[in-house]
């Protein structure tokens, strides 16, 4: 009786620890591990004031929300967004930002290059601004909300960390056309099992909309094929194209697809950023490290295909390397990217069972969503700087892990086959 009283009594002690080892979920590390970041950045920048909390951003706010005023300026001008300003942004993009326009000032649209900065000067830009965004944002959340399986409490943490995190405020504050993709993918990988018809098929606009706007989201496609869903990518791929086509008419039509290649083949503005970071940083030659970066993109490409044979599983992984396919591409590596990552990691968190590889995973991609302090120059975050590496050890991981997995369902699949013909 003895026993058995001290026996209950330590297994009551130690109950509320194991329990709450057991019911940690990833959700709950993500929202620990923002709440503490951003406390310690709230107070780091209290204490030391001048503004430096926009530390986090590019150019310390002194280029705010210029992805999407340049981008308006230059829609504006019609069918000379492609043979004048040189835009190598799809017909679909540009058709947004040329209705954007309409709630502009016409002199603020017709001003020039060294006049861009000059929006803040318009009361009407500053309101549309704020209202466009805010209601991105609004749009955003509700969908990582209703993403997340749980309590309410959970939901919503999550769902505001997820927004008030800094790849997401990083999209925002450059007000880039990407959050319309991030939205759109977050509907397509949320409604793909969808037992309503309506929400698949909603779900297939919202990927054929991905793909008018930045192209690369097509990959996303390979999960229909893969599932021979091929009526679903059929019409899939007849509406990307109808969305590609259709907004060129006010651009001059077809023609600007032309003009968009000349334009895509003579750009370089941007486009090695990355590769110049890591070689100012690591005293490694630019062309070098282009050649092995497109090499190492190749193979995480080749990873991605493989992944729906190789992850049946485990389908959240397909969509991390898909989203490391995008990232991995020199010209692509920006830290907003990143975001796209909330995907998988929701994927994580309403999967039944995780192990300690999924746990690693979880981890590493919820890195880079906390609040860091301080930066290098002008130019590059820690943030930015870390993002890097990151791509590399989560990159290098999901290839091994896909190569590990692949070869124990080939060596499964012959032990199978050969005790078959034993029989």
């Amino acid at each position: 009786m003895d026993r058995e009283k001290i026996s209950n009594s330590s297994e009551k002690k130690r109950g509320p620890l194991a329990s709450f080892g057991k019911n940690f979920s990833p959700a709950r590390f993500f929202v620990l591990l923002m709440a503490l970041s951003f406390t310690v950045y709230l107070i780091f920048y209290m204490v030391r004031g001048q503004a430096g909390f926009v530390d986090i951003f590019f150019l310390r706010t002194k280029d705010l929300f210029m992805d999407f005023f340049n981008s308006v300026r230059d829609a504006s001008q019609g069918a000379e967004v492609y043979t004048v300003r040189h835009v190598i942004y799809p017909p679909m993009a540009n058709l947004i930002y040329l209705i954007c326009s309409r709630f502009l000032p016409t002199a603020f649209n017709q001003s020039g290059w060294y006049e861009r900065l000059t929006w803040r000067q318009y009361p009407e830009a500053i309101f549309f601004i704020t209202v466009f965004t805010l209601i991105l944002t609004v749009i955003l959340y509700t969908l990582i909300h209703e993403s997340v399986k749980g309590s309410k409490t959970k939901k919503f943490l999550f769902a505001f960390f997820a927004v008030f995190s800094v790849p997401i405020l990083h999209m925002l504050e450059r007000g880039n056309m990407i959050l319309f993709c991030l939205i759109a993918l977050f509907v397509y990988a949320f409604t793909y099992n969808s037992e309503n018809k309506i929400h698949r098929e909603i779900g297939l606009l919202c990927l054929a909309f991905a793909f008018s706007l930045k192209l690369y989201p097509v990959i996303f496609g390979w999960m229909l094929l893969t599932d021979k869903r091929y009526k679903d990518g059929i019409r899939c791929a007849l509406y990307g194209l109808l969305m590609l086509i259709l907004p060129s008419i006010p651009f001059g039509g077809f023609s600007c697809f032309v003009q968009i290649f000349k334009n895509i083949t003579s750009f370089s503005g941007g486009s090695t950023t990355a590769i110049s970071v890591i070689s100012a940083y690591s005293g490694i030659p630019a062309p070098a490290i282009k050649i092995a970066a497109y090499i190492w993109c190749f193979i995480c490409v080749a990873c991605f295909i493989l992944a729906p044979f190789i992850h049946k599983e485990k389908r959240w992984k397909m969509w991390m390397l898909g989203v490391l396919v995008i990232i991995t591409v020199p010209s692509l590596s920006s830290l907003y990217v990143w975001a796209f990552l909330l995907i998988p990691m929701i994927m994580i968190e309403n999967s039944e069972k995780r192990n300690a590889s999924d746990w690693f995973f979880f981890v590493i991609m919820s890195l880079l969503f906390a609040f860091t302090l301080l930066r290098f120059n002008s130019y590059l975050t820690l943030n930015t700087f870390l993002m890097f590496p990151f791509i590399a050890i989560l990159s290098i991981t999901a290839v091994a892990d896909t190569v590990i997995c692949g070869v124990r369902r080939l060596r499964s699949a012959r032990a199978a086959k050969s005790m078959s013909k034993e029989n």
